[in-house]
């Protein structure tokens, strides 16, 4: 093999590189404009540390920000929290239920393995790892 052939020959394979680093070049760019409390409220969407089916956690906004306020001391209001959301409503990584009251969000199934790789990659970048 000539070393300025392409390494997979086969078309397919050739499609599922390209995709793959289409993904990679997606994941660096929103781990580039996430910070540390976007990390943290993905984190409690989509990291429970349960098995499947059970791997992935709903919530209603006013426990959010309950249990972001006393167990990540979280130090943002509620509507800098809100914005946050739906910041990431936004860009497609939770979803948002509609005329809800309290206001509902849950994780996007079929991303999960996305985000985590994500959440994954934004403390590995920083230098984070040990509170993985």
């Amino acid at each position: 093999m000539n070393e300025l052939e392409p390494l997979v020959a086969n078309e397919k394979e050739n499609i599922l590189v390209l995709e793959q680093s289409k993904e990679d070049e997606v994941l660096v760019s929103l781990v580039d404009r996430l910070d540390l409390t976007d990390v943290v409220v993905l984190k409690k969407f989509y990291s429970t540390g349960k098995t499947f089916p059970f791997d992935t956690q709903p919530f209603c906004f006013p426990i959010l920000f309950k249990e972001m306020r006393e167990n990540n001391n979280l130090k943002i209001g509620s509507e800098a929290l809100r914005k946050r959301l739906d910041i990431l409503v936004e860009v497609k990584l939770l979803e948002k239920v509609n005329k809800t009251n309290p206001t509902t969000y849950f994780p996007i199934n079929g991303k999960e393995k996305f985000i985590r790789l994500l959440i994954t990659k934004f403390f590995v970048l920083n230098g984070l790892t040990k509170f993985l």
